[in-house]
Order: structure tokens, then sequence, then C-alpha cells
């Protein structure tokens, strides 16, 4: 099998990538480090320096690290957000590894949850923001910022519910929700999110009542599954090219 091959003959950027990257997530190098130079991880990894340059790019693309310009730039370790997590599950939905379906079910189980307990922590300043958020929800003229905008109100119900996984998971599932809404919109499907369906969650939350807030999040998210199961099919070329 490929995958069965001689690890002596790894790249040895890959080996370097590895070294770097496993020192990152075992902290002993933080957010903001500035890791060794070119030169200084050639010398230390017995390597050339093209291997070191391979290997940062590598690490730069994936996410771990952040490389600035001028006098004092150089290297330095990014700090781990959801958004990381997002582009790679973003990835697995564009290369056809999940479905809207999938997603979709797994929103089903969560979101109700997330807004139950963002109604039993609900407190006047968060109650203030979440109103602000749907009052402006239809105020973009640009499509991206409208769905931003719409996309807000979850995120900000999964910072609420006191548990920073579930805020994790709605990332990454918000991400990929994103890209086919935008394409339905770019359509002319304008019926995938209905103008009040936030409001009976808004309402549930705010007056503290997380049953309601339970109930009301899972009926908005059953007739917002169908209506974007539908635009991923109609549009799927667009959102996933061949």
């Amino acid at each position: 099998m490929e995958f069965l091959q001689d690890i002596s003959k790894m790249s040895l950027s890959k080996v370097v990538m590895a070294h770097i990257k496993n020192a990152i997530l075992n902290g002993q190098l933080k957010f903001d480090d500035k890791i060794p130079t070119e030169r200084e991880m050639a010398a230390g990894f017995n390597v050339s320096r093209n291997m070191i340059r391979e290997a940062i790019r590598a690490l730069e693309i994936a996410g771990y690290l952040e490389v600035r310009q001028g006098p004092k730039g150089g290297a330095f370790v990014r700090e781990f957000t959801p958004d990381r997590l997002s582009k790679g599950f973003l990835e697995y939905y564009l290369a056809k590894k999940l479905t809207m379906e999938e997603l979709n079910h797994v929103r089903l189980h969560i979101e109700p949850e997330v807004a139950r307990l963002a109604a039993r922590n609900i407190t006047p300043e968060s109650a203030g923001i979440l109103q602000g958020i749907v009052d402006d929800e239809y105020m973009a003229d640009a499509i991206e910022e409208r769905v931003e905008s719409l996309t807000k109100f979850h995120m900000v119900l999964a910072g609420m519910c006191g548990n920073f996984f579930y805020e994790i998971i709605i990332n990454v599932l918000l991400s990929i929700t994103k890209e086919i809404v935008v394409a339905g919109y770019r359509g002319g499907d304008t019926v995938v999110h209905g103008l009040d369906q936030h409001n009976k969650i808004l309402r549930s939350v705010i007056d503290g009542k997380p049953e309601k807030a339970s109930k009301a999040m899972h009926d908005h998210l059953t007739q917002f599954s169908n209506g974007i199961i539908e635009i991923e099919k109609k549009y799927r070329d667009r959102i996933i090219p061949k």
C-alpha cells in the first residue's frame, strides 16, 4: 500500500515541520513566540535552509505560524482559534467528504441545547447584544455582511452557553453553512432564512425560558435545514467545483 513507505526517506522538511508543530502543541512554543531564525534552525536540525523554509511555509499555511516582515519580523506562533478548525472542516466539505444533511443533523442535536443554556445564563448585557444583532440582521446590503450578521446570532448564543467546546463546534458548523447560504442568495433563493426566524429564539432566551428557547431553536433549524439542503442540491457545482 502506498501509505506504507520507508520513513527514512521522508522529506526532511516534514520532519522539521513535525518537530516545530509538536513544540507548539506541547507548549514549548507559545502564542506570539518568535521561533528561531532559518539559519539557527538549519544549524540545529543539521539540514539546509531550504528545508527549514519549506517547513515554515507549510506551518504558515496550516495556521500554526504567522510570518511577519520588517526589521522585527520572522515567524511567530499564531493563536489557536476555532477558525483554524473551521477551515479544516470546510476543506473536508469542499472535498465532498461531508454533506449538508450530516451537518444539519449535528446542528439539530447541539444548538437547541446551546439555546437552552444561553437562556439559563442570560444577563441584561447579553440580552442587549442579542437584541441589537437581530435588529440589524437585514440592514446590510452586501450578501456576505448580511449572512455574517445572521451567523453572529448563533455564535453569540454559543458564547453565552458557558461551554467553549460548543462554541468551537458551532464555529465549525457555521463556516460551511455560510458558503451555501451565500451561494443560494446569489442564485436568487432568498427564502432560506425568514425575517422572523431568530425572533422566537431571542424572546425565549431573553425571557430566561430554557425549554422554550430549545424548542424555538429546534423549530428554526428544522425549517432552515430543509431549505438549505435544497440550496445545496441546486448550487452544488458552484459551491463545490468539480
